[in-house]
């Protein structure tokens, strides 16, 4: 096989098409000083997503993958598997921009910590806000909570604080459990050696499963906070009503709690988990949109 280059990105589109033009002219504009290319794949958009990356980028180094069908996250992200041939792998939402050389940096990043084997880095609103993305592993109690949509009104319970890691310094670099799907720079043996990504999972968990496999094999994830990304969050979940997000966030809630909580915790959850839809729907008619981690 040919020599590695040094990245691969990894950007699942679900018609998000100007989010995701707008991320690509970020990277094209921005990145130098490494080789790399750029994997879009494109879950069955409608919005006429592929015709247009291809128009705008096609002649730029970039594979694009018309699946005519929603796989979901976790198998979108699989998909260019055969045909990676990088030391770093970067799974990158499309709703991101970059407005420096990010990559470059994240890379050298990882070049000088070989001890590190999954990073991530600092993620901001538009407005500049800093954007919680460092999370630790729920438990069983944390899950029930929020179910119960108790995080919208008492985030200062202990264990959500903890859960939500609210009392994280966004300015240290820090080793961590878990974080956000949207931005994950992985060495490729990590990937490897977590088998990638859990295609159980259609949209919402499947970035918990993925670390909590993560802290099983004792693999070294560190947030840095030597460079930034604007993430304009959740616009492919926003597509979707209260009532539709709650039932795919329930279904990855009980895919993770059957494969690691007790059989008597995960029945409790699933009971709960009929009542969070009620919960749902009275958000919706509330219009009750919470920011951040806590969206659900």
């Amino acid at each position: 096989m040919e020599n590695k280059i040094d990245l691969s990105i990894i950007i699942v589109n679900y018609n998000t098409k100007d989010l995701t033009i707008k991320n690509l002219e970020s990277i094209f504009k921005f990145t130098n000083g490494i080789s790399y290319k750029v994997y879009v794949v494109d879950n069955g958009s409608s919005d006429g997503s592929v015709n247009a990356i291809i128009e705008k980028f096609g002649n730029k180094n970039i594979k694009i993958y018309d699946t005519k069908q929603n796989n979901g996250f976790s198998k979108g992200n699989n998909i260019p598997n055969k045909d990676i041939n990088s030391r770093y792998i970067l799974y990158m939402n499309p709703d991101m921009e970059i407005q420096e050389n990010v990559f470059l940096k994240m890379v050298q990043f990882m070049d000088k910590n070989k001890d590190i084997d999954i990073s991530t880095c600092t993620l901001r609103y538009p407005d500049g806000e800093i954007q919680h993305n460092i999370k630790t592993s729920p438990t069983f109690f944390v899950n029930l909570l929020i179910l119960l949509k108790l995080h919208n009104f008492f985030p200062n319970i202990k264990s959500l604080r903890h859960y939500f890691s609210y009392d994280f310094d966004y300015s240290k670099q820090s080793q961590v459990e878990q974080i956000m799907g949207a931005f994950v720079f992985a060495r490729y043996e990590a990937m490897e050696k977590l088998n990638f990504w859990d295609e159980k999972y259609f949209l919402w968990w499947e970035d918990v499963d993925l670390f909590k496999r993560a802290k099983d094999l004792k693999l070294n994830v560190v947030y840095t906070p030597i460079t930034s990304v604007i993430h304009y969050e959740g616009k492919s979940f926003f597509q979707l009503n209260s009532i539709s997000r709650q039932r795919r966030f329930n279904n990855g809630m009980l895919i993770y709690s059957k494969k690691y909580f007790t059989y008597t915790q995960y029945i409790i959850l699933k009971m709960f988990s009929y009542l969070s839809l009620l919960l749902a729907y009275i958000t919706q008619i509330l219009n009750i949109e919470p920011r951040g981690q806590g969206k659900i």
